[in-house]
């Protein structure tokens, strides 16, 4: 069986290149009335691990933290625009990373390689399918902050919670314990799992502004009751917050209770994310601020937990130990797991994660103050939130007026300010409140947010005052 097919990086020379090769993966030209929504040479995966020790920051001009100055655009590690790495069409101002990423052009062709040789001799590529995995697990094991043995792939977050809410083998009359900050899927699967198990779902209020201190305060009494298990966000979707995870997985554990966290947001955004992170189960997607692909994501087990750890999905694996059985999954596609790590050590390569981390921050600092001050002079209303601790990679606003007060009408605003404002954003709602996420990533630029203020908060504004 083969050895893993992921690239080495290219030098950072090669970076004019990757831009010229965007020719060769070409932004899909949309109808204006219907944009979109939401060679087989093997490396070792010792030269493919990613070393974040080893990131140094290639931002010049990326400002100190803290500091709200205008940040100039992110360059690359040989003083390139960063932004040239990816293929996004600017027709569309694109400020919502945070729900579904966006793949560099570099990965994008990794991927096409990959398809290619699948389809060049189907029979040998799935042949040599899982150990590929596996050593793509080894090569990612340090970004993450765990040992390979004690984490498997899986399509996506939910997929990932939905095998843990399994793990949990609920019995008649069980309590697993949400907040009513939990991403809607996995909230679906926690009530699904317990109707059909006889058990039920119960949901505790979260204040927005609560400090992390008042979270554990109030899941604490939660964890009192020995629920059959506790599922968290370690920084919730709907509202751009962190929860203390260490301090709940502490709790949890001296209450003998499992504690599931739905971290999808966390790689890439934060450095080696589930490093020291004792919770039963931790999952996170490789597509969103890892800028990995679509249907690649990564779920972390207590070694006792994941004994009971499943794919959603049976197939051969089924009779190996964790993580073995996640990585043998019969036709699934597997590229995306594979052309992820291309990603993700691509852009150590080009950039340094600790740059683009760096630089997020700043940049989204900058910028939340930006629009802030549009929403604020053209509305007359405060748009800021007090979220208690603001998610990294994310910043919460308040909209004016009564917009979006429900999911549809947060998912229809969206989809209008797309439409007829041409920016790609995200806008949630909790507790009948309409709210605008911003995110940013190393593409972004200062200007993009600046031309969100200055073109698109008026027509919001006008919009709010709609009968």
């Amino acid at each position: 069986m083969g050895a893993m097919a992921t690239q080495k990086p290219e030098p950072s020379a090669d970076n004019a290149r990757d831009a010229h090769n965007a020719a060769d993966v070409h932004p899909v030209e949309l109808d204006e009335q219907h944009p979109a929504g939401d060679d087989q040479q093997d490396h070792s995966a010792a030269e493919d691990a990613v070393h974040e020790s080893d990131s140094e920051d290639a931002a010049e001009g990326t400002e100190a933290e803290g500091d709200n100055s205008r940040p100039d655009p992110l360059l690359t590690r040989d003083g390139s625009p960063a932004a040239a790495l990816w293929s996004l069409n600017s027709r569309w101002r694109h400020i919502n990373h945070g729900s579904y990423g966006a793949v560099p052009v570099f990965a994008q062709l990794r991927r096409l390689a990959y398809l290619q040789e699948t389809e060049a001799a189907p029979q040998r590529w799935f042949g040599a399918a899982p150990e590929r995995v596996a050593n793509a697990r080894a090569a990612l094991a340090d970004f993450i902050g765990v040992e390979a043995d004690r984490f498997a792939f899986v399509p996506n977050a939910s997929a990932g919670m939905t095998a843990s809410i399994r793990a949990l083998q609920l019995q008649p009359g069980d309590e697993v314990v949400i907040t009513d900050h939990a991403y809607g899927a996995v909230a679906f699967s926690a009530k699904r799992e317990a109707r059909q198990r006889g058990a039920k779902v119960r949901t505790v209020p979260i204040e927005l502004d609560a400090s992390p201190e008042q979270i554990v305060t109030v899941l604490g009494k939660a964890l009192a009751k020995k629920p059959a298990g506790l599922i968290i966000d370690a920084s919730t979707s709907a509202t751009a917050r962190e929860f203390p995870v260490a301090a709940l997985a502490e709790l949890a554990k001296k209450h003998g209770v499992p504690l599931l966290v739905d971290a999808a947001h966390a790689p890439g955004v934060q450095s080696r994310p589930a490093e020291g992170v004792t919770a039963s189960a931790w999952v996170g997607n490789l597509h969103k601020f890892a800028c990995g692909f679509r249907g690649a994501a990564v779920l972390v087990a207590e070694k006792k937990f994941a004994k009971e750890l499943y794919p959603v999905i049976d197939s051969w694996g089924m009779d190996e130990p964790f993580p073995a059985r996640f990585d043998r999954q019969g036709t699934l596609d597997y590229t995306p797991y594979l052309a992820s790590v291309d990603a993700i050590t691509g852009l150590e390569a080009r950039i340094g994660w600790d740059a683009i981390r760096t630089y997020i921050e700043s940049l989204l600092e900058y910028s939340t103050d930006v629009v802030a001050d549009a929403l604020d002079a053209a509305s007359g209303e405060e748009s800021c939130v007090d979220v208690g601790a603001p998610a990294p990679g994310m910043r919460l606003l308040r909209l004016p007026g009564t917009m979006a007060t429900n999911h549809a009408d947060a998912l229809n605003l969206r989809q209008r300010i797309t439409d007829e404002l041409g920016f790609e954003t995200q806008i949630t709602s909790f507790r009948d409140t309409g709210y605008l996420r911003l995110s940013a990533h190393a593409y972004n630029t200062a200007d993009d947010y600046e031309r969100f203020a200055e073109d698109a908060v008026p027509a919001l504004v006008s919009w709010s005052r709609e009968s």
